[in-house]
């Protein structure tokens, strides 16, 4: 398990408030979650409850926290319209001996602009993909190399395959505009917003408004 640079801020964080750890699909935010847990650091630990788990949903529905854990992770809770307030509830009764860290995508950023009612009972973090820095403190140039073809997504460039990048790209463009825009708002043409995903890379340094020919 890769050690992420917001570790140690986020170790610090917990002691204090919540934390919120935000940031795109995929980009190691529930690895970096489990990583604080003291013993199993991966998703069968009872201290991680995820919102798309029927059995974890329930749970956090009643409100019930699991038995003598110090730390709980909430993953995707922001997929609940009241978890604001569900979130407030449980900190507010249980912060003298349990900590929490809460993580999520687009939604949770996207939310925490809004009316925030948990504010001043969290720390806020965006996690980033791989770096140059982040990965050595001296980069060399395979390394550069490395990243500029598969990207700093951990899975993508640990495996650094051109057919399994190929595949990741296609997976994470389908989830983002299918999934998550329109989870954000109702968009009418998904069609069009494919066609301008396709287009971008070809627009990559050119001018952002194109003057008309008279």
């Amino acid at each position: 398990m890769r050690s992420r640079y917001l570790e140690e801020r986020v170790r610090a964080d917990i002691e204090e408030k919540m934390v919120f750890i935000a940031g795109p699909r995929q980009v190691g935010k529930t690895t970096l979650a489990l990583s604080m847990l003291p013993g199993e650091q991966d998703e069968t630990s009872p201290a991680y409850l995820n919102w798309d788990s029927l059995e974890n949903r329930a749970l956090i529905l009643a409100a019930e926290l699991p038995a003598r854990q110090k730390l709980i992770i909430f993953d995707e809770i922001h997929k609940y319209a009241k978890w604001r307030n569900l979130v407030k509830g449980l900190y507010d009764k249980n912060k003298s001996s349990v900590s929490f860290i809460i993580t999520g995508s687009a939604r949770l950023d996207y939310y925490r602009k809004g009316g925030d009612s948990l504010q001043g009972r969290y720390h806020y973090h965006r996690l980033h993909p791989f770096s140059a820095t982040e990965l050595s403190a001296r980069p060399d140039a395979d390394l550069v190399q490395q990243l500029l073809k598969f990207g700093g997504f951990p899975e993508p460039f640990t495996k650094a395959s051109d057919r399994f990048h190929r595949r990741w790209l296609r997976q994470i463009s389908n989830r983002v505009i299918h999934e998550d825009l329109n989870d954000l708002e109702k968009v009418r043409e998904i069609s069009n917003l494919d066609l301008l995903l396709h287009h971008l890379p070809s627009c990559v340094g050119s001018p952002l408004f194109r003057e008309q020919p008279e």
